[in-house]
């Protein structure tokens, strides 16, 4: 008996700009299979996906969908096909409805006007029928967290009829609660025979839910087999190809000490909701956990001063109550430094070089003296910081835009060691970055720490917080349900208070 033909077959696909970005990749995606692929910042995995998605195309090799000749040009050409695609930077149109944008290319009209009923109905249709009924459909998208518009993008590609699906690191963004229902809508689909290509770093989520694994290294496919035939640590090797980001976790050393950092005191974060008060000495890394809409994002916003409805008092060290601050000027000031959750859009200037960026915080203090700018200074204090985080670049001169994730995610948290801030707010620090970029950031975290440095780390994974860190606070519906201590806390505990907001029993806790 004949094997099965492949949904799409890809022969010796090859793609370079200014080097060979993909080198003869060949592999076939089944029907009714999700089949993950893997690999190092810059390996080459959206790059494939944007040439089998139209967005670009390669310069040699071929392509057969359905066993048809198959070499879309354009996007438009991809989804004729039945090729949907979810990015990684999302592409929703930020000052839309989330009904809006669900029926975008297909909006309901009556008179020439939009039937405003009808696209609701249908929305909530849509989203009842996918579990996201929490999801107004006439809210903004804008205005709604960056899970909640992960699972809206995600939405959109599952309302349409399509053959294969491709979903380029989809759970970046969501919760445990989020990742088991996108799993769940995988599961369907799969069971529809539609092929999905499932990107991510992950390696335990790839392990559950792919049927087959692609590796790529340095553009070059280096495994592709059934997932089951290949363990954890085989995939990290291959992956980072040296021993330094496959040696066993080191055991966690705790750096805290018994001098105040910071204490939230009475912070209003969402209307009818409890204050939150907790606090952090110096030293202290402070895991901050919760599901997606949890207020995560929005506590660190309001820590950091970038929030215009936030209420309560701040004590810095063992200074004066002070109201939360107005503006981030007023946080930097004091000694605070902010990682934001989108990188590209917050952490860091894209078309300025790597000099620029880790030195922009600091020029006024550190840089400049009547007015002028020692260039010197700041080269010498940039070619510095690269050495010290480890950044792989060419020079400080190059842009930023030209890194790879986990190198840009260096830039963005080494601006603030630069700075030498005393507390570091880092919203999703290893977001999207792979499994040798995160050992580094851990590294350079547990590295501030020693130092004296007092980090409360915004995570959607409670392993990584779990591994990192002395404490772990967990929000939920904007208010703290729990907080555990690394001496007692235990993954299935931390899980079910994400679901349960109550009032904290150990006072001890709370910030007096």
């Amino acid at each position: 008996m004949l094997p099965p033909k492949p949904l799409l077959k890809i022969h010796e696909i090859s793609k370079s700009y200014a080097t060979k970005v993909l080198k003869r990749v060949t592999l076939d995606i089944h029907h009714g299979e999700i089949h993950g692929i893997i690999g190092a910042n810059g390996a080459g995995k959206s790059t494939l996906c944007n040439i089998i998605a139209g967005v670009t195309q390669s310069d040699a090799g071929e392509m057969h969908l359905n066993g048809q000749p198959y070499d879309p040009k354009t996007r438009r050409d991809s989804l004729n096909c039945g090729v949907q695609m979810v990015h990684q930077e999302l592409s929703l149109i930020s000052n839309l409805t989330v009904a809006e944008n669900l029926f975008f290319t297909n909006l309901p009209t009556r008179a020439g006007l939009i039937d405003q009923e009808e696209l609701h109905a249908r929305a909530t249709l849509l989203l009842d029928r996918l579990g996201l009924s929490a999801i107004n459909p006439e809210t903004i998208v804008g205005s709604l967290g960056a899970g909640q518009q992960q699972l809206v993008e995600i939405a959109i590609a599952l309302s349409k009829s399509c053959t294969l699906l491709i979903l380029d690191e989809p759970t970046s963004s969501l919760s445990t609660q989020e990742t088991n229902q996108l799993f769940e809508w995988l599961q369907q689909i799969r069971s529809e025979g539609i092929g999905v290509i499932f990107i991510s770093h992950r390696i335990p989520e790839l392990k559950k839910i792919t049927d087959r694994l692609t590796i790529l290294s340095d553009g070059e496919c280096i495994y592709s087999d059934t997932t089951d035939k290949i363990v954890h640590q085989q995939i990290l090797d291959l992956i980072a190809g040296t021993a330094e980001t496959t040696q066993p976790k080191e055991p966690f050393v705790s750096y805290a000490t018994d001098e105040p950092a910071l204490s939230v005191k009475n912070l209003s974060l969402l209307p009818n909701k409890a204050p939150i008060s907790f606090f952090i000495n110096r030293g202290e890394r402070v895991g901050l956990t919760g599901l997606v809409g949890s207020g995560r994002t929005e506590l660190l916003s309001a820590i950091y001063g970038v929030s215009d409805t936030s209420r309560g008092t701040l004590q810095i060290n063992n200074g004066a109550e002070r109201e939360v601050f107005r503006g981030a000027h007023q946080a930097a000031r004091a000694g605070l430094g902010m990682l934001p959750e989108d990188r590209k859009k917050s952490g860091v200037m894209l078309n300025l070089d790597i000099k620029s960026n880790l030195t922009i915080t600091s020029l006024r203090d550190q840089f400049s003296r009547a007015g002028f700018i020692s260039e010197k200074n700041e080269f010498a204090a940039a070619i510095k910081a690269i050495r010290r985080l480890k950044v792989k670049c060419d020079h400080v001169s190059q842009k930023v835009r030209t890194l790879s994730g986990g190198n840009q995610q260096k830039i963005a948290i080494g601006k603030w060691l630069i700075t030498d801030s005393n507390i570091l707010l880092l919203d999703e620090p290893t977001r999207g970055i792979d499994a040798a970029a995160r050992l580094a950031i851990h590294q350079l975290i547990a590295e501030a720490a020693s130092t004296g440095k007092s980090i409360i780390m915004a995570s959607n994974d409670l392993e990584e917080l779990m591994h990192n860190c002395d404490r772990i606070i967990v929000l939920a519906g904007g208010e703290i349900s729990k907080i555990f201590v690394r001496a007692t806390w235990s993954y299935e505990e931390i899980i079910k208070s994400c679901f349960s907001p109550r009032k904290i029993e150990n006072h001890s806790c709370i910030g007096q």
